[in-house]
């Protein structure tokens, strides 16, 4: 934080957000959606799974579809993120700029395919993100509840999602760091692999110093984590449920 902010002060935290990070959050949420929309409409006639189930795959496939789409938008937001010539490249504005030929760049000196760089991992990545922040939500649901068909109140869901994102982002918070590293601009051009990253970083500082990598960010991604479970997973729940409405039955016959 003190070296994005040392030189711009709090606008160097937006260095990467526009063009890269811009479109990524305008896209996100709907590349997720759709593909979790479709799955769940392929397992709509699956009678072996129960509806936990059909949930928790179709958040994980969404999840894949979405780092698919994503992955070089990331990277080239992390490219900008993490290359020191932009720290001291101007305002906002110039910044901009600047990062929208960042693209072009890396096509033109590493070859087009560099754009995917990462994308196997990330995509994994986040199918196991959504994967674990619906089964870990689920499992929260059920222990908060006395008996399973019990209903639990608005409160109680919102603080299952909570805490269920906070599980998701502890148990994959080392594949976080891993596609950071793998995009970051110190390895532009060079091959990078799951195995041999935590190789180097065990030779550099040992077992503590690969803990201490595979767990960067943690508090952060905690705090995004459980925030994004409760607006995808609950809040767009009980907005879809105000926009189309479940019909009631009625509890008497009507009069004839």
């Amino acid at each position: 934080m003190k070296r994005v902010t040392a030189t711009k002060g709090l606008a160097g935290t937006l260095d990467g957000f526009f063009p890269w990070g811009f479109m990524q959050a305008v896209a996100k949420g709907s590349v997720f959606s759709w593909g979790q929309a479709h799955s769940a409409q392929l397992l709509h006639n699956n009678h072996d799974l129960t509806k936990n189930q059909k949930t928790i795959i179709s958040g994980g496939a969404g999840g894949l579809v979405q780092g698919i789409v994503m992955s070089p938008l990331l990277l080239l937001k992390t490219r900008v993120m993490t290359d020191p010539a932009f720290r001291s490249s101007g305002g906002i504005f110039q910044t901009a700029l600047a990062s929208a030929r960042v693209g072009g760049r890396i096509v033109a000196t590493e070859g087009p395919l560099a754009l995917m760089k990462g994308v196997g991992v990330f995509s994994f990545k986040r199918a196991a993100d959504w994967t674990t922040r619906y089964l870990f939500v689920v499992m929260v649901e059920d222990a908060m509840r006395s008996t399973p068909q019990e209903k639990l109140s608005d409160g109680q869901v919102a603080i299952a999602s909570l805490l269920g994102g906070s599980l998701s982002a502890l148990s994959t918070i080392p594949l976080d760091v891993l596609v950071a590293t793998f995009q970051q601009a110190g390895s532009a051009g060079k091959k990078v692999g799951v195995i041999q990253t935590f190789r180097d970083q065990i030779a550099a500082g040992g077992l503590g110093g690969s803990i201490k990598f595979a767990t960067r960010g943690l508090g952060a991604r905690c705090a995004h984590v459980s925030l994004t479970t409760l607006m995808m997973k609950t809040i767009t729940s009980w907005v879809y449920d105000i926009l189309y409405p479940h019909p009631t039955t009625p509890t008497h016959a009507p009069a004839k």
